[in-house]
């Protein structure tokens, strides 16, 4: 009979088990409400700078990818080619695998769009015909893939002298941008690493403080035979709801502010080869997975390191 009564308390104390952590959890959080609030707050801060970074790369990616998916490769003629040079420079170009479309434009049709392309300043080009073109004739060659624009253009300047007097693509653009890139995701790194440690240590001095505040409750609990699990759970969910709460107000302060940013700059701001910025569901959608993710795990974090060290349980 004792037994059963025993295991009865028992199964009772764990049925109830998840109703006194979360209010255990709520009654800290309210007690050490100005240091919640600096937790809270740093991590507010960390992932706004975070988030920042983030959506910077993010768009330096979507554009350098719509960089090359609109790059051209233009393969420019001596003045003096031939129809023949013409024919077998064509032919070799549409047999490559490695191209997708080409596309032969006259000295003419050069002149005709860098005319309007000057739109006010057409006037200036007045003067020149198809006698004086300076404009040259050339082919404009897309490929199936921009990672084989190099090979292709080793392939047209084979026909260097022979027909051809240069060719030139969209490289210079594609290297800056990748290269900035690399940098942005670098340094993407080293303001995670440095802030991720901020939030941890203020984290796990507002957890420290807790637990200091209840060490005699937690003598007591372990006294009548609390579990270690049961005794560390609020303090871990303290710490998790405390960078969930940061995360969620860094990711509306974030997403607020990119779709403002959108609207002030709209069709103004200048990007190579008509490139676009990532759209906001896009950017939203990876942001608030990885906020909420990186907000509830800075505060876990927290949390362990603060009753490994200040806990004997």
């Amino acid at each position: 009979m004792t037994r059963q009564v025993g295991t009865d308390m028992k199964f009772s104390s764990i049925k109830t088990m998840p109703k006194n952590v979360v209010r255990d959890t709520l009654k800290s959080i309210e007690r050490n409400n100005l240091m919640s609030a600096a937790s809270v707050l740093s991590v507010i801060a960390a992932l706004i700078i975070l988030g920042i970074f983030l959506i910077l790369t993010i768009n330096v990616q979507e554009v350098t990818k719509d960089v090359e998916s609109k790059l051209e490769l233009k393969i420019f003629l001596q003045s003096d080619f031939t129809d023949t040079q013409k024919a077998t420079i064509e032919q070799a170009l549409e047999k490559s695998d490695l191209i997708e479309e080409v596309t032969f434009e006259s000295a003419e049709e050069a002149l005709e769009k860098f005319t309007v392309s000057l739109e006010d300043y057409a006037p200036l080009l007045s003067g020149y015909n198809s006698e004086n073109n300076p404009m040259p004739a050339s082919f404009v060659v897309r490929v199936t893939d921009p990672d084989d624009m190099d090979e292709v253009q080793t392939l047209a300047m084979s026909f260097e002298g022979q027909g051809v007097e240069y060719v030139r693509y969209g490289q210079e653009y594609v290297e800056a941008l990748v290269s900035f890139n690399k940098f942005t995701n670098t340094l993407s790194i080293v303001v995670l690493v440095v802030l991720s440690m901020i939030s941890i240590f203020i984290i796990y001095n507002t957890i420290k403080l807790t637990v200091f505040a209840r060490r005699r409750e937690i003598g007591i609990m372990k006294y009548v035979g609390a579990t270690n699990a049961y005794i560390r759970a609020p303090f871990i969910l303290e710490g998790t709801l405390l960078g969930l709460m940061g995360a969620i107000v860094a990711f509306l302060i974030i997403r607020i502010t990119y779709y403002y940013i959108l609207g002030l700059v709209g069709g103004n701001l200048f990007l190579p080869v008509d490139a676009s910025l990532a759209s906001p569901d896009a950017v939203m959608g990876q942001l608030i997975f990885f906020f909420l993710i990186y907000g509830g795990f800075i505060g876990a974090v927290g949390s362990v390191f603060a009753i490994r060290k200040f806990l004997d349980v």
